[in-house]
């Protein structure tokens, strides 16, 4: 998606669209954090339950949250939160890459990474 030049110089002038994506983006990595932690991780047993993992995946289910809910709310933090939110989304796709058996929450975390990455970007330039 390109941004013009003017979007980029007022965080306000913020496209709807860009941001109503990021927010279902977070939306969708929030869910299937937390439902591939309570159920899949946890039957799976095994390095699917090891605490270092199991905590990456709680920690990125909540800060999409909490990322989605500063957008909503039109924060004036919300590009930090993003910022944040697409460090732990990548770092949590990465640990579910070394697992294995967990394409579709690596795949989710590193679309959301993407779309909040841009989003932070959006608002400091």
């Amino acid at each position: 998606m390109q941004i013009s030049q003017s979007e980029q110089a007022k965080p306000s002038t913020l496209s709807f669209s860009s941001m109503q994506s990021c927010i279902e983006s977070c939306n969708r990595c929030a869910q299937v954090c937390l439902q591939t932690a309570m159920n899949q991780c946890l039957e799976m047993g095994g390095r699917h339950v090891e605490p270092e993992h199991f905590r990456l995946m709680m920690n990125c289910a909540e800060i999409c949250q909490l990322s989605a809910n500063f957008m909503l709310s039109n924060s004036r933090f919300h590009d930090r939160t993003c910022e944040v939110c697409a460090e732990i989304c990548e770092a949590c796709a990465m640990d579910c890459d070394s697992i294995g058996d967990m394409e579709e929450c690596a795949s989710t975390c590193r679309e959301c990474a993407g779309s909040c990455r841009q989003m932070a970007s959006m608002v400091r330039h």
